[in-house]
């Protein structure tokens, strides 16, 4: 019996983007836009649009509860830009907006500046990663660039659940956390070529 993977539909995210990658492999993605007794293996938060907005739209059909739910029965997550973002305490984008809090943290606009040079914001294009610790899906490779798009990052209290870390012309931020059978990543795999469909592989071989 094929794996089932729960795609949470934000309103907002690149959802085909993520169901086609996903589909390569061998598992049964169901589409998840309500808060359901549907029991899944695993669990994939993508993620485009404004930190309140989704927020917003994972309220209004409880999908906060679903999200947390399925933390606390330890499934196997994947959470990816924005949705790596509602992970934390609250975001400062289009004002403070509270976020799921399951870590301590907050989301903070990337600067203009680093080192006197200006920072195009939104950053939007590839990058590196600098591995901090191993992690059983964000793993090092000969190929070590992935696509970014966004204008703000995490900064989690406790530094201790970040994986990688990115430089963006001499300012380093958190790429990627793993805590338990967390993931979250700020870049997307799904649009990252061969190396990013490595990290879904590694994710849904996850036991």
């Amino acid at each position: 019996m094929k794996k089932k993977v729960g795609l949470i539909d934000t309103g907002t995210s690149n959802i085909k983007s993520v169901f086609y990658a996903l589909k390569l492999f061998d598992v049964e993605v169901l589409n998840i836009n309500s808060n359901t007794d549907k029991q899944i293996d695993f669990m994939v938060v993508p993620g485009i649009g404004s930190f309140k907005t989704v927020m917003e739209k994972l309220k209004k059909k409880e999908l906060d509860k679903y999200i947390i739910k399925n933390i606390a029965l330890n499934i196997p997550s994947l959470f990816i830009c924005v949705g790596m973002q509602i992970l934390f305490t609250k975001s400062y984008e289009f004002g403070q907006t509270h976020g799921l809090n399951i870590f301590k943290g907050d989301v903070i606009k990337l600067p203009n500046y680093s080192k006197k040079k200006k920072l195009n914001i939104p950053f939007i294009g590839w990058n590196k990663l600098d591995y901090k610790k191993d992690c059983r899906i964000f793993k090092k490779n000969d190929d070590n660039f992935f696509y970014f798009t966004h204008s703000y990052y995490v900064n989690p209290e406790n530094k201790k659940i970040i994986s990688t870390y990115t430089n963006y012309f001499g300012f380093k931020y958190c790429a990627t956390i793993s805590y338990n059978k967390i993931y979250a990543s700020q870049f997307h795999p799904e649009k990252s070529g061969e190396v990013g469909l490595k990290i879904y592989d590694n994710f849904l071989n996850h036991k």
